[in-house]
């Protein structure tokens, strides 16, 4: 069954109103060749265009990695860890996820107690400065 782009737009647009943003990023990824015509760009919405132009630039950069399943729970674990400033399983996991916490994009996943343990231990390099 085919569906036309019109209908995954109206979709799309439905989903970012929801603020269902996984919904929109799954239409997004499924479709991201049809997004590349400007035609259909004036169709989105505002937040819908400002969704696909973050994914499409996110495809197009070689550099990027995308965060798997297994690198979601390290940082959950380690925000539940510096909220509870439980120090020693903080540590534990800091061994093998030096190098995740590094990354820009983690950083900005990481909850305020996060940021304040981590750059006091010196684990932020260059990190966030927010006390």
């Amino acid at each position: 069954m085919a569906v036309s782009i019109r209908t995954i737009i109206s979709q799309l647009n439905k989903s970012c109103d929801d603020l269902e943003f996984s919904e929109a990023r799954r239409l997004i990824e499924l479709n991201i060749g049809n997004f590349s015509n400007p035609f259909y760009d004036r169709l989105l919405n505002p937040n819908a265009r400002s969704l696909v132009k973050h994914i499409v630039g996110e495809n197009n950069n070689p550099d990027y990695k995308k965060l798997t399943r297994l690198d979601m729970l390290t940082i959950n674990n380690i925000n539940q860890y510096c909220s509870e400033f439980d120090i020693s399983m903080l540590r534990r996991t800091l061994k093998d996820a030096i190098d995740l916490i590094q990354r820009e994009d983690v950083q900005a996943l990481l909850n305020n107690d996060a940021k304040i343990v981590l750059d006091t231990m010196g684990a932020l390099l260059g990190g966030v400065k927010q006390h």
